[in-house]
């Protein structure tokens, strides 16, 4: 018991990390990205901008609006001397991406596996099983 208690406070004490990216073998295509609209959030209105023109340019179907059931939200936040773009649906976690610069994260994500993976299984299992509200 004594091992397992050391084991976990020296897991929780571990720096937390990312995801890192998986580019898919093959990626969603053009008017795959268009399915689900994507709702982007940053702490700016002038990042929001960039970062949106960043995501249509690589063909994501960017709306002004708040996220509906089963679509997507991407949130661009500061870490240091990077940028992180977090996608989820629902609330759970899809895939992020980590860069220098808005350009790079919708490229990262535009050819993610995990992404693809959303896209063609129709959103994530656990989405699946929640009911209706």
């Amino acid at each position: 018991m004594r091992r397992l208690l050391l084991a976990a406070l020296v897991l929780a004490c571990g720096p937390r990390g990312h995801w890192p990216p998986r580019p898919a073998e093959h990626p969603p295509t053009p008017t795959e990205l268009r399915i689900y609209e994507l709702t982007v959030r940053a702490p700016s209105a002038e990042e929001r901008a960039r970062f949106s023109a960043a995501l249509r340019s690589r063909g994501f179907a960017v709306v002004d609006h708040e996220p509906r059931k089963g679509h997507l939200e991407v949130t661009l936040t500061h870490e240091a001397d990077s940028l992180v773009a977090t996608l989820r649906s629902d609330g759970w976690f899809v895939d992020e991406a980590v860069g220098k610069d808005v350009e790079s994260l919708s490229a990262t994500l535009a050819v993610s596996q995990r992404l693809t993976d959303f896209i063609r299984n129709s959103g994530l299992p656990q989405q699946h099983m929640m009911p209706e509200n």
